[in-house]
């Protein structure tokens, strides 16, 4: 289940970021072999150091890194996402997946809860309290 809603979230958001990544990068990210999600990872990490508040960059750059299994540094752009716009949803989404993963309840339960405030798409808000509710039993 979360594998198909992951693949839906990632669906909406890729092509939409696509005309903001570097060169190299605009190729869907589900598509991509390791080898070219470790090049598009390194282009968005260049493509950052001139445009350091360019939310999209970060969320693709998250979204290589999750594909990559490289936890902690797609925690690492998720968070800035954040930093840069705490509304948007996929951000807090992916964190709370991410801290979830990592047994970081706490955390998880407040990117959970700031998603469940910040989504418009009825799915995700429904993920977002599903996990809020195994996360919190009552």
């Amino acid at each position: 289940m979360k594998h198909l809603l992951l693949s839906f979230l990632m669906a909406g958001a890729v092509p939409a970021m696509a005309q903001t990544a570097p060169a190299g990068a605009d190729k869907d990210i589900r598509l991509q072999t390791p080898a070219e999600l470790v090049i598009t990872a390194a282009a968005l990490e260049r493509a950052l150091l001139t445009q350091p508040d360019n939310l999209e960059l970060y969320i693709k750059l998250g979204f290589a890194y999750t594909r990559l299994g490289r936890a902690d540094d797609a925690q690492r752009a998720f968070e800035n996402a954040v930093r840069i716009d705490p509304k948007r949803a996929i951000a807090h989404y992916m964190l709370g997946l991410i801290y979830e993963k990592k047994g970081l309840k706490d955390k998880a339960i407040v990117a959970w809860t700031a998603c469940l405030q910040t989504a418009v798409d009825p799915h995700i808000r429904e993920t977002a309290l599903k996990h809020l509710n195994a996360l919190t039993p009552r």
